[in-house]
């Protein structure tokens, strides 16, 4: 996963602001339960929620979601490592109208690429 300093570089490029604060709460756990620390606060919950936003405000619930899912890609990118020998080079996710309508999947191997493709239209 990202390490505290990338999580705060990724939201200072994507917002002005480090969050910092909230990249230590989110990951506190790291002390004593190491890989595992993502069993608390790296899911969804209307209680973690409405905490962050009294906390940090509205764009920290953001920040807080895209954490969840930048360490969640990378987790699964290490699965499919395993259990399709290649993980994936880069992932494309495409919205329209504010939902997810296609997902570009792609393998780099040497002299070529693969792509694989969702649309949801």
């Amino acid at each position: 996963m990202p390490n505290f300093k990338e999580h705060c570089k990724i939201s200072k490029e994507r917002t002005g602001g480090t969050f910092e604060e909230l990249h230590k709460w989110m990951d506190e756990g790291q002390e004593y339960l190491k890989h595992d620390h993502r069993l608390e606060r790296h899911f969804y919950t209307e209680e973690y929620r409405k905490f962050i936003e009294e906390k940090w405000g509205d764009k920290a619930v953001v920040e807080w979601l895209f954490h969840i899912a930048i360490d969640n890609m990378e987790t699964a990118n290490k699965f499919a490592i395993k259990s399709y020998h290649h993980g994936y080079d880069q992932i494309d996710v495409i919205f329209t109208d504010k939902e997810v309508s296609g997902i570009d999947f792609w393998k780099n191997f040497p002299n070529s690429s693969k792509k694989s493709s969702y649309k949801k239209y």
